[in-house]
């Protein structure tokens, strides 16, 4: 049985691929999860930049304050923009960093939040 890490780095590279299969530009970074906050996961794509925080958990992410702080700062230097994928019930879902404590805001489908993008 695959670790929850192996699991994640799975699923990390499967949004890796589809966004390169898009036509972005990608990279899964090393440092995700360390000590410097950076993202999962950057696509660049026309000149835009969007970076993922992943997350392949049963129920919908618990994200600490600080960790979204450090996210939104990272976009901010990067002129990105910071969304969390979350990889649930075999489908990939995607909220703005700054809306990921507002349950009122849906979580947004792979198909729809790419068309915005493309």
């Amino acid at each position: 049985m695959a670790s929850r890490y192996q699991r994640g780095v799975r699923y990390e590279r499967e949004l890796l691929h589809i966004l390169d299969k898009k036509g972005f530009a990608v990279i899964r970074a090393a440092g995700s999860g360390g000590n410097v906050s950076v993202p999962d996961i950057i696509g660049i794509r026309k000149g835009q930049v969007i970076a993922f925080e992943c997350k392949a958990w049963e129920k919908e992410p618990y994200i600490k304050k600080e960790k979204i702080d450090d996210f939104i700062k990272w976009c901010k230097k990067a002129d990105a923009f910071g969304f969390i994928a979350w990889r649930h019930e075999n489908k990939w879902k995607f909220k703005p960093i700054e809306d990921i404590k507002n349950k009122e805001k849906e979580w947004v489908e792979l198909h729809v939040f790419l068309s915005v993008f493309l």
